[in-house]
Parts: structure tokens; sequence; C-alpha cells
């Protein structure tokens, strides 16, 4: 099933997340888990591994209209933006080879915020309510660039959340670019998804970009194991009375088995509506 199936029509504010959701959040980040594994086989590196909280928490609720920008981790962005699994792995094969004959490399640090910023600014439309979220890899405010893309977006009130996932933004710059500069656990789904929840309403009025920096260390540096975001939200449920470790496992044997049915799958044409979600989908 994908993301799309499990979403839920209301719109809840952040402060009463329903346990549905919870459960909603901590299955998609079970699920990016898997399929992240399954990117490592196919790629040879992981991508997404340990920052799970940060992907599901920004991504729970996007529309259909919405667009997602990535700066790795085809797979992952497929499956955020709702294709069918038999779909995702078409779409990476075909990515998959097209690299490999062209040897493309992936964008850097400047050049993934502003091509982030031109892809919301040539998608903004009157009257418009679709949103833009950008996983950057690296703070923006590294290169001059960087910095002159969220000028422009600021000065344009352009719907734009920006994910930041080194953690090195400073949170004051939000004076300086006059909009929302915003650190949070980036282990903590609960924190992610009510952060995101109001960046993504703030955009969707016109309030403009707004920056998530998400910081994955701690100040007492804990042990890794004891930060994993799966496990810290298995405990928050645990403490709801909402998680049972068997249901875990017969969920990530369900998914596997959709996972090697969908990559059996003959490469039919895709529909309309999946064309539609894979051309707000951007890999940089």
């Amino acid at each position: 099933m994908s993301i799309k199936q499990e979403k839920t029509s209301e719109q809840q504010p952040p402060a009463l997340i329903s346990n549905s959701k919870l459960q909603q959040l901590y299955t998609t980040m079970l699920k990016c888990r898997i399929l992240d594994s399954y990117a490592r086989k196919l790629e040879g590196k992981s991508f997404w591994k340990g920052k799970e909280a940060a992907l599901a928490g920004a991504a729970i609720d996007l529309q259909p209209d919405d667009a997602i920008v990535f700066s790795s981790g085809i797979v992952i962005g497929n499956f955020l933006k709702g294709l069918p699994l038999r779909s995702l792995f078409a779409q990476f094969s075909k990515r998959n080879a097209k690299n490999s004959s062209q040897k493309q490399k992936r964008a850097g640090a400047p050049a993934q915020s502003s091509l982030a910023t031109g892809i919301a600014y040539g998608r903004t439309t009157p009257n418009s309510k679709s949103i833009t979220v950008a996983f950057l890899s690296e703070n923006p405010e590294n290169s001059a660039a960087g910095q002159d893309a969220l000028l422009v977006a600021a000065a344009r009130k352009l719907p734009i959340v920006y994910i930041c996932g080194d953690g090195s933004m400073d949170a004051s710059r939000m004076y300086t670019y006059n909009f929302p500069v915003i650190p949070v656990d980036g282990n903590d789904v609960v924190a992610v998804y009510r952060v995101a929840y109001e960046c993504t309403v703030r955009a969707r009025e016109g309030g403009g970009p707004s920056v998530i920096v998400c910081r994955f260390s701690t100040s007492n540096e804990e042990p890794r194991r004891k930060r994993d975001p799966l496990r810290l939200m298995e405990e928050y449920l645990s403490a709801k009375g909402l998680f049972q470790a068997e249901k875990k496992q017969i969920s990530i044997r369900a998914f596997e088995k959709e996972i090697t049915k969908a990559k059996a799958a003959p490469k039919a044409s895709p529909d309309s509506e999946t064309k539609h979600n894979a051309e707000n989908i951007f890999f940089l």
C-alpha cells in the first residue's frame, strides 16, 4: 500500500495528532527503512537510513498537486509522493540505466537550493494551494548562490518548505531572510511533523517559504542506537499502548511481499494518476 492510499482526508491541528496519524507516521518510517535497504542493494549506498523521521514527518501530508524535490534516493522520493511500487521500481530502473550511461553527477549544495527555488517559482500560479517540499543534503548558506536562492524565495513569497538535512543552519538567520528557520530534532518524527504541518499550512496560505533544520545528533552524544527514529517512535507508541512487536513483523513481511511482487510485475504503461504524481517529483 502506498503512502497516498494511507493518507487521511482530514487536516488536524498539530497539537491534536490522532492515534491513526501517529501509527501512519510510524508505518511510513518503517517502509522507508525497508525501501532504503533495497535501494542500498541496487545502488550500493544508503541515502536515508536513520533519517526516516525527517522524511515521513515532512512528506506525510503532501497532496497530489504538491511537488517534492530530492537531492538523492529516487526510490524513497517516489514512495513519499505516492507512486505504486510497480511504477516506483520501473522509474528507478529507467533512471539508473540513464545515469549509468551518462555518468550524471548530483547537484551540489548551491545548485540544490537554487534549483529547488526555481522549481517552486515555475510552479507558482494564482490561487494555487500547491506547495514544494525540498529535501536538501547540505546547508544552503554554505554558498552565495544558496543564500541568494533563499532571498529570492523570501522576496517572492514562494510556497516552498526546505528541509535542511545537515543541521548546521542557525535559526537566528530568520531575521536575515524574514521567514522562519526552525531547528528540530531530526530523530523525532512527531516533532518534525508538528513543525512541517505549520510550515506547509503557512505556505499554502501565501505566507511564503520556511526552512526546517533537522538535527540528528544530541548534546550528550547518546549512542546512535538509542537515537534511531524507529526505536524512538516505538517507545513513544508503546507508552500510548499503540505498538506491538508482533504487528511490526507482520507489517514488514507484508510489505516485503509487496515489493517482491512489484519488482516481478510486467512494466505496464503508467496510468494518468501515476504520470501526474511522477511529474511533480524532481531529483537533483
